[in-house]
């Protein structure tokens, strides 16, 4: 088991990154470690509505989702219709929307920030880390660390 593998198994460390590596990486490591792993391409994404669109589909929220960002929050800290030894969400992509729609990146970070923290109260596992082109910063701490 690499390094990455085993980080990943633990909530020590889980919480909101900018993805400085490859998404396929992830993606490997988190299929490795045995947690659920979804990607969200939101390099078309426009607006709120959009994006989380994609988190209902990629998280397979129930059809009572509210699409607004208290339902987002609701939904990523319950689960218990996905249920797995921990999380790995990739939102690939994310200049265009993190820099075109900046109030809406920015409230959906808080969002995620809130649900990273209260998964890593509850000593389970969830990454959510955010990826785009080459050269943008999203202002998250990298991952890996640089």
């Amino acid at each position: 088991m690499t390094d990455q593998v085993s980080t990943l198994a633990t909530a020590d460390e889980s919480g909101l990154y900018h993805l400085a590596s490859e998404p396929y990486e992830i993606e490997r490591d988190a299929k490795a470690a045995h947690l659920f792993f979804a990607k969200m391409d939101i390099g078309h994404v426009h607006h709120k509505e959009e994006l989380l669109g994609h988190f209902a589909k990629a998280m397979q929220f129930p059809e009572s989702f509210g699409r607004n960002w208290d339902a987002l929050n609701d939904c990523l800290t319950d689960l218990s219709w996905l249920p797995a030894a921990g999380y790995v969400v990739v939102l690939e992509k994310s200049k265009h929307f993190g820099a075109g729609h900046r109030h809406d990146f920015e409230t959906a970070l808080e969002v995620l920030q809130s649900v990273t923290d209260t998964w890593k109260a509850r000593g389970k596992p969830f990454w959510m880390f955010i990826h785009g082109a080459q050269g943008w910063d999203s202002g998250l701490p990298r991952w890996p660390a640089s």
